[in-house]
């Protein structure tokens, strides 16, 4: 009975506080922005848009050195966005989140609403670091060694960008300490990296792996490789270590940065010479401008990045024109965009009642054990407890341990409250889930989810309209490529291999018996069978990079080089996981923090490089080299008459 309540209190009660703290933030940010002096046509050494995991990396290592405005369409998170647990549940509030959704899939997504994906995205300060599962992953050396590979810049190769992974990291509480390489603490960083408190089948998961061959309790870090193991997550004593909580909480106190909640860019002023010179948004309803004498840098993320430059005229010639927005740098924004999607594999029935339970489990003592000590089942988001990596049979005959599958162990029990949670938050149908889940209601269970995380197929990001607060247009086109398919199929038959073990035998683990209505006509557990179970039951794990791809200025699949400029423009960067070529194959906020790293010093060691004033002949002869930013005005109107 008491925990009942406490669950009726958290669930129904949750939406109302989060809808007056985010009225508190707006109104007590718009009456302070009536008092502060006023930005618009105020010049900046650079202007960031977007404060997620790269954008406030950026805006907190240039703030160091230079006058930043950094611009946040959304405002500030919440003390629930600090609870792990609550990650899932807290999805979609208007307060804190985008709320996009993919256009209607055609190959995918059967037991969703209208065939759509939801597209979460963090619209606060933090971005998605606020919203995200925290999990601290890097990927795989190969991942990287590919992208120096299509750029052409060795400077991308695994071991010149783990520098940049260790400088965020202050403090390193994970089990591999001794392992120096990789790990360590660093007096610039921000971030704690800490192991998970609360693994109940963590043991009987590395031993399902050692049956089958794997090694068990990998580092998936140190570096990556293929086996069964654990996570590690961006956590201080339990709770949520966003860029908000590391960074940006103390840096709007630094003199040199301005830091604007509810200012929504909606385009870049492009000058006739083709250079960025200011943003136009919006800031509580009010159009402004501001104006940059050195750089812009986009940290929008892999869907508004794009979008903003589309709006600014740099993207697809022929989309641009047939939405009445003049072309200025025909580039291929929004294509490429990639994203890690799999299937969810339950119920998974247990005898033991070591697995959680939201209605059994979630009472006072768990709320005790959060708020005094900060450990248990409330600093881990979905109950996630382990995590493998493999590679499909494809891959193992390439002779590269390169995995292209990820799996996530859950040890988390059927049952409506999980249910109604899985609806709302992924807008699957209900009818869909009471038939795999209401037979199942009171059992203790697992979960695990084979991920495709080295995808084949590519979706994009378009502009639905000219007007900049329409959504932008997103297709990921999970499933259009056959390999991707004939993958999921080959990682789901492997967990029902992980299920059949001896460690989850001895607990009477037990795959669902009753098939999914949608695919009854195919021989259960069937090639064919998993197939449209894939097809009906697939999720995406938000994770979505590629649509600003870095690549070589020759390549016409790039959007920026390897500086992370945009070809054509000068004085734009754009700074975020929407320039990765090529999906890391695992989590990707790390990665996206460590680009913001890269990308500040690159930007940083430039501007140290420059002259005052740069004599004209020399930008004649030797532009390409040339370190120039100040010039003339004699000289640099003759420069402008001769490249004319």
């Amino acid at each position: 009975m008491e925990k009942s309540l406490l669950l009726l209190m958290l669930f129904t009660t949750t939406p109302f506080t989060i809808f007056l703290l985010g009225s508190f933030n707006y109104y007590w940010d718009y009456i302070g922005s009536v008092f502060e002096s006023n930005t618009s046509g105020e010049v900046f050494d650079f202007i960031v848009v977007g404060s997620g995991s790269s954008g406030a990396v950026v805006a907190y290592r240039l703030a160091q050195h230079y006058k930043v405005l950094l611009l946040e369409a959304g405002g500030r998170p919440t003390f629930l966005n600090n609870i792990p647990g609550l990650a899932l549940d807290l999805l979609g509030y208007p307060q804190f989140d985008w709320r996009y959704k993919t256009v209607r899939q055609t190959a995918s997504g059967f037991s969703l609403e209208n065939n759509q994906f939801t597209a979460n995205r963090g619209k606060v300060l933090g971005g998605s670091s606020i919203i995200n599962y925290m999990l601290y992953l890097r990927g795989h050396p190969l991942d990287y060694d590919n992208w120096a590979n299509i750029t052409g810049d060795s400077s991308w190769k695994y071991e010149n960008v783990l520098p940049f992974f260790k400088k965020s990291i202050l403090e390193y509480r994970g089990k591999s300490k001794n392992n120096k390489e990789h790990y360590g603490n660093s007096p610039y960083g921000f971030l704690t990296i800490e192991e998970m408190s609360w693994k109940p089948l963590l043991d009987r998961f590395f031993r399902a792996g050692e049956e089958l061959g794997y090694k068990s309790d990998i580092d998936a870090n140190g570096p990556q490789t293929a086996g069964f193991g654990s996570f590690e997550v961006t956590q201080n004593r339990g709770q949520r270590g966003s860029t908000y909580t590391t960074i940006l909480r103390d840096l709007q106190h630094n003199p040199n940065i301005r830091i604007l909640t509810y200012a929504q860019a909606t385009k870049i002023s492009i000058d006739q010479s083709k250079k960025a010179n200011g943003v136009y948004y919006y800031h509580h309803g009010i159009k402004k401008f501001s104006a940059v004498s050195k750089e812009i840098i986009l940290s929008c993320g892999s869907y508004d990045s794009p979008k903003l430059l589309m709006l600014s005229g740099v993207g697809p010639k022929n989309e641009l024109e047939l939405l009445g927005i003049k072309p200025k740098v025909n580039l291929p924004v929004g294509k490429n965009l990639q994203d890690h999607f799999g299937s969810f594999i339950f119920p998974i029935t247990i005898n033991s009642t070591i697995s959680f339970s939201i209605e059994r489990d979630f009472g006072i003592h768990a709320f005790y054990e959060y708020f005094s000590k900060g450990l248990g089942l409330m600093t881990v988001p979905s109950a996630v407890d382990g995590q493998a990596f493999m590679s499909t049979s494809d891959v193992k005959e390439s002779g590269k341990d390169w995995p292209n599958i990820q799996i996530m162990f859950m040890p988390i029990s059927p049952s409506k409250a999980l249910k109604d949670v899985l609806v709302k938050a992924l807008y699957l149908k209900p009818k869909v889930m009471s038939d795999i889940m209401d037979p199942y209601d009171g059992s203790d269970g697992i979960m695990l989810i084979p991920l495709i995380v080295r995808p084949k197929g590519v979706g994009e990001v378009t502009l639905k309209d000219k007007n900049p607060f329409s959504d932008p247009l997103i297709d990921p086109k999970f499933l259009h490529h056959s390999d991707d398919l004939k993958a999921l199929v080959e990682a789901m038959k492997f967990v029902m291999k992980i299920v059949e073990t001896k460690a989850f035998q001895e607990i009477g683990a037990k795959f669902t018996t009753i098939p999914l209505s949608e695919c009854k006509t195919y021989k259960f557990r069937s090639n064919s069978y998993f197939e449209c179970y894939a097809r009906h039951m697939l999720g995406t794990v938000w994770h979505p990079v590629g649509t600003c791809a870095m690549g070589k200025k020759s390549d016409r699949k790039s959007v920026v080089d390897s500086q992370l400029r945009v070809i054509g423009v000068g004085g734009l960067r754009v700074i975020d996981a929407s320039i990765m070529p090529v999906i890391v194959n695992a989590n990707t906020n790390a990665p996206t923090i460590m680009i913001g790293e890269k990308g500040a010093n690159m930007i940083l060691e430039h501007w140290s490089k420059q002259h005052l004033i740069c004599n004209y002949k020399e930008i004649l002869l030797n532009s390409d080299k040339t370190k120039c930013y100040y010039v003339l005005r004699k000289s640099k109107k003759l420069v402008m008459k001769i490249l004319e």
